[in-house]
């Protein structure tokens, strides 16, 4: 059995993340699969080549590489009103369980007592809680950040 082809020294030979074809890579970046070679021994650009018998299986990692064309990226700015949005559906998840506890309780409630009037007042109490979470701007994370 042949020895695999090994890589210089200095070259990674396991993938550790999400990586790209030399001959992808080389089309992306509007370069010769040679000079990516050159690159990636140097340690200019972030990748290795896996030993095989006949030659290497040389690889680029994606993130060092620009989009593929015709991908959509988001901006920055995106990112952050994504995280945004997310902290408000957070918010308004915790105001329909606060919400829906209320009304178990008031479905509990003994309606023949004196007890019930506090139970009733509870679940109003409840009720005015989750509503000043649907009322209140934004979410309730921004009250942290003062």
């Amino acid at each position: 059995m042949t020895q695999p082809k090994q890589p210089p020294a200095g070259v990674e030979t396991t993938p550790l993340g999400d990586v790209v074809p030399l001959k992808v890579a080389a089309a992306r970046l509007g370069k010769d699969p040679r000079t990516l070679i050159r690159a990636i021994t140097a340690g200019e650009l972030r990748g290795g080549a896996m030993p095989r018998p006949e030659r290497l299986r040389w690889y680029v990692y994606a993130d060092a590489l620009p989009p593929e064309p015709g991908s959509v990226t988001a901006p920055p700015a995106v990112a952050g009103v994504v995280e945004e949005l997310r902290a408000q559906v957070v918010s308004l998840q915790e105001a329909n369980r606060l919400l829906i506890a209320a009304q178990q309780e008031l479905l509990d409630a003994d309606q023949s007592t004196h007890e019930a009037a506090e139970k009733y007042r509870a679940v109003a109490r409840g009720y005015l809680d989750a509503l000043a979470q649907f009322m209140t701007p934004g979410h309730l994370g921004e009250l942290a950040d003062l």
